[in-house]
């Protein structure tokens, strides 16, 4: 393959603004009413402890809260301001938009060039050229490519966990979402790996907006432009991430970043 031209930044990453959203589960409530608005071209980072409603909301804002986990869910997610969970809104095509990481890498069976791919072909790609192009785009945007350029039909299973995850990431990257959602993205990973991580998000907030799930305050102070803490499916503060680390408005958040409880 040549080497390519970065991407250049998407011209209106879209901004996210959460209203009144609520999410429950039968009898068991995930998360209360909340309101958040994630601005575009940004990393906002949602802390708490376990339970606390993090990843509930992170998969409400790609439909899958309840396309997928069957919760109940009310309130509006609005995209580049039109609401996603509205009847009728198109989830396939959501998700093209809306890229999403989760905790545990999740390698499909096939090579690490099928792997990068697999969006690329469910988006309907066939030319080859444009899918060598998109998937070398999105292995150098998770900081892979140049681990992997020689291997690329090597199995991906073979790569080492914090790879596989980056890895999955690219997979997200090359169909070029305008929003990407990582639920933890780092947990099961060493700190070189997570380093590796880190700096792809520092480089792709630029073109897209990014929220972050993550159990690490100290990455989300590292990474958050902004930083919502929540707790028991309450919003309890929502701020920069310098205001929210140096001077919490709320005693609750104080006591969870000391390290009272979490």
């Amino acid at each position: 393959m040549t080497p390519r031209t970065p991407a250049a930044p998407s011209p209106g990453a879209p901004g996210i603004e959460v209203r009144d959203l609520s999410i429950r589960y039968r009898q068991v409530v995930a998360l209360r009413p909340t309101s958040l608005r994630v601005c575009a071209s940004t990393i906002h980072a949602i802390i708490g402890p376990a339970g606390s409603g993090k990843t509930s909301l992170l998969r409400a804002l790609n439909r899958m809260a309840q396309d997928v986990d069957r919760a109940h869910v009310e309130g509006q997610v609005l995209i580049a301001g039109a609401d996603v969970l509205a009847p009728g809104a198109d989830a396939t095509c959501l998700r093209r938009r809306v890229g999403m990481v989760f905790a545990q890498p999740e390698v499909l069976p096939g090579t690490v060039f099928d792997n990068a791919g697999f969006g690329l072909r469910l988006a309907g790609l066939r030319g080859r050229a444009e899918i060598e192009e998109r998937v070398e785009e999105g292995l150098r945007d998770a900081q892979l490519w140049d681990e992997v350029k020689d291997r690329l039909r090597a199995p991906a299973h073979r790569l080492s966990l914090g790879q596989q995850q980056r890895l999955c990431l690219a997979r997200s990257l090359a169909v070029r979402p305008e929003v990407l959602l990582l639920d933890e993205p780092c947990s099961a990973l060493d700190p070189i790996s997570t380093l590796r991580v880190e700096e792809a998000l520092r480089s792709l907030k630029r073109r897209m907006t990014i929220v972050l799930v993550t159990n690490h305050t100290k990455q989300a102070a590292r990474l958050g432009d902004r930083v919502a803490f929540l707790l028991l499916g309450e919003l309890v503060e929502d701020a920069t991430a310098e205001e929210l680390f140096t001077s919490p408005r709320d005693g609750r958040t104080n006591d969870y970043l000391s390290g009272r409880f979490g």
